[in-house]
């Protein structure tokens, strides 16, 4: 593709006041897409564990994959990124969407810039920023599509100018957050559930392994056992965002064709419609935040557990331009 020049006065006036901006063209190359969506493909269906992180993860499989580090530092980009945020950026993130056909939406949510992990009841930031940027963002996310994304195929939704209010958030059953999804959409027997509870596929992020230790699965049926796998996963606490009133909200459905992206901050209420479409739809996105931002600050008190619940001993960040600021305490590839 041809190399951009990074985004116009108009796109950046419309992204400080929306929030967000997109769909954008298409900044890959057809077949660098094609190669990508295969390779994702096959790691959202299989569950062999990430080699670096020891279990089943959708996260930051650019840094194990070739082909996807190459599409999401791909030099049309960055300029655009630059326009928003300034010359000196670190990916330090990414992660890979999978909506299957019949799948409910993801609710509203915002996320104020720690990515602590809140949706799912952790408190542990992933951002440590400056304190002069604590009154701005100081991270974004790029939304791929590597599917064709339709009204009736999940497409992300976002309310314009909410990036302005925090709106309030309490702590519910986690069967009743904007996150939760039926765990049993591939389940058509009581092993297959054990199964993806052992492996970490059942509920992404949240540790299952041991929820069948004490559970006498002889005698029990189907019904049985998905209802106490909910009865179990209600006593997580997850987020819930409150007073988002869609009536009197301006909301945005962004449909996509395969390649185009949307930029976002998570300060921006975002969330997706279900898929009522008879295909799956893939994405990838990754955040990039300043190099003066700390990224994972409590892997310096020796805690290498992330609010997903992962080991990011092995993890390191991205340089994508300009030059690292936070005095070395990022760890970058």
């Amino acid at each position: 593709m041809e190399q951009s020049k990074g985004l116009t006065r108009e796109q950046i006036k419309r992204f400080h006041r929306d929030g967000y901006i997109g769909p954008l063209p298409r900044f890959a190359n057809v077949e660098l897409i094609k190669d990508v969506l295969k390779e994702v493909r096959e790691i959202a269906q299989s569950p062999e564990p990430h080699p670096l992180y020891g279990r089943y993860s959708v996260r930051d499989w650019h840094l194990v994959s070739t082909e996807i580090k190459e599409l999401i530092t791909d030099s049309a980009l960055i300029p655009q990124l630059q326009s928003l945020i300034g010359g000196d950026l670190a990916l330090w993130r990414s992660k890979i969407f999978h909506k299957q056909s019949g799948e409910n939406g993801t609710g509203w949510h915002q996320e104020w810039g720690d990515f602590d992990g809140e949706e799912i009841g952790n408190n542990k930031p992933s951002l440590r920023p400056k304190q002069e940027r604590r009154d701005h963002w100081w991270n974004l996310t790029v939304w791929v599509a590597l599917t064709d994304v339709e009204l009736d195929c999940a497409p992300l939704r976002f309310i314009r100018g909410s990036h302005k209010k925090q709106y309030p958030k309490t702590m519910v059953p986690m069967t009743e957050s904007e996150f939760w999804h039926d765990p049993f959409i591939d389940c058509k027997t009581i092993e297959d559930v054990v199964e993806r509870a052992n492996n970490y596929t059942l509920v992404l992020d949240v540790d299952t392994s041991g929820l069948f230790e004490n559970y006498q699965i002889s005698g029990k049926t189907f019904e049985d056992v998905k209802a106490y796998v909910r009865a179990e996963l209600a006593k997580l606490p997850a987020k819930k965002t409150l007073g988002v009133d869609e009536s009197q909200e301006d909301i945005v459905t962004i449909p996509m064709k395969k390649g185009e992206f949307v930029i976002f901050t998570e300060r921006t209420m975002h969330g997706s419609l279900p898929n009522t479409s008879a295909n799956d739809r893939f994405g990838i996105n990754f955040r990039v935040t300043t190099t003066d931002t700390e990224i994972y600050p409590l892997r310096h008190l020796g805690d290498f557990t992330d609010g997903s619940n992962i080991d990011i001993t092995k993890h390191s960040s991205l340089l994508l331009s300009g030059k690292d600021l936070s005095n070395t305490r990022n760890s970058y590839t």
